[in-house]
């Protein structure tokens, strides 16, 4: 099947009801005052082209928020979403190479393996829940030599942040076997305790790193995020740019770079939103737990990516299964990894009664 299986499940929420556990869509209205803010600035001319960069005053807030942390030798441009600066940064290191072999930890976000198959490229990926791990990432770049590799942390589905030590052995690997490493960091505020770690001070010329203002601030139609590269690459990245993406939307930029100057209330919201999804978060484990469901530990983001209970074998027939009978949509394992047909990933990142109703619906479905 070519369909996205999270374009299929929401597509029946969307088409004919239901609860909506499936695309990873945020069931929280944005801050009032970002809201308030557009509807002041949809007023004003700032309706044309905004600069392919990005809009000056919310580039000055990014650059603030990474000043010391990003190499000075790095620029930045804000893209449409975190999905754009993948692929943006996909098609330009593809062309480079003439071709790519690309990796990722599994289970898989699809952009990571979907990107490569369009672009007729090999794709390899590496159980990131392995004890092992160290040994096995090692093993795993000198047999199958990896020219780009994709991580995100916390993760989609699986929500594991990888450690301090892990996360400098994958830069140290990327750099060792000049292999480029895009870091996609979108759920970083999102974490479950401990906040996630980035090795920044090891970034190399073949280090990317990717973020989001769409999670933050529950605006994911709006479409912006942003990335980091090293200057030796930004002057061709932004000549793809100007000829597939451009800019970004005038108006929703000037509305949050205008939001983010009451940094009270945009870190207020983040702070809102982050208990909001570990109570969800704990809510819903205790109930899978009670009915038989196996969820590995989860350090953020905005999944519950669990094994069914031990009776069922078929993630895809379950999800299809709890839809007609339930009308509450999740997305098969199987999305994510051949491996994983009897897993599913579900969204928690939504209002509490919402969520417990479909929490209560998948466990009543078992």
């Amino acid at each position: 099947m070519q369909q996205s299986w999270i374009s299929y499940f929401s597509n029946l929420v969307k088409a004919s009801g239901g609860i909506n556990l499936a695309q990873g869509i945020p069931g929280f209205q944005p801050p009032k005052a970002l809201l308030n803010e557009l509807e002041k600035q949809s007023s004003k001319p700032v309706h044309q082209y905004a600069p392919g960069l990005g809009n000056q005053k919310l580039r000055a807030h990014i650059a603030a928020e990474y000043q010391n942390k990003i190499p000075l030798d790095f620029d930045f441009m804000i893209s449409l979403g975190g999905t754009e600066a993948i692929q943006l940064l996909y098609l330009y290191l593809h062309k480079r190479n003439n071709g790519l072999r690309a990796a990722a930890f599994s289970p898989v976000y699809e952009s990571y393996m979907h990107l490569p198959r369009i672009y007729g490229d090999q794709f390899e990926s590496i159980p990131i829940e392995n004890p092992d791990l160290p040994d096995l990432l090692t093993y795993f770049f000198e047999s199958y030599k990896p020219q780009l590799f994709f991580v995100n942390s916390p993760g989609n589905p699986y929500g594991k942040a990888l450690s301090e030590n892990d996360f400098n052995l994958l830069q140290r690997l990327c750099n060792q076997h000049n292999c480029y490493l895009i870091i996609d960091a979108v759920y970083d505020v999102f974490h479950f305790g401990k906040a996630p770690y980035y090795p920044f001070k090891y970034f190399s010329d073949k280090t990317f790193y990717v973020n989001s203002f769409s999670k933050r601030y529950s605006i994911t139609g709006w479409r912006l995020g942003y990335f980091f590269a090293h200057h030796s690459h930004f002057e061709r990245i932004s000549d793809i740019h100007d000829y597939t993406g451009l800019s970004c939307p005038s108006v929703l930029q000037e509305s949050l770079a205008n939001f983010l100057e009451i940094p009270n209330e945009a870190n207020a919201y983040i702070e809102s939103i982050r208990l909001q999804l570990q109570e969800n978060y704990q809510n819903s484990v205790n109930a899978l737990n009670s009915n038989g469901f196996l969820i590995p530990d989860i350090h953020g983001g905005y999944f519950i990516w669990t094994k069914l209970p031990n009776h069922c074998k078929d993630g895809l027939k379950f999800a299809k299964s709890l839809y007609a009978k339930r009308k509450t949509a999740v997305i098969p394992g199987v999305h994510f990894g051949e491996t994983y047909a009897n897993y599913i990933r579900i969204n928690i990142a939504r209002e509490t009664d919402e969520l417990k109703q479909g929490i209560d619906a998948i466990c009543k479905s078992v």
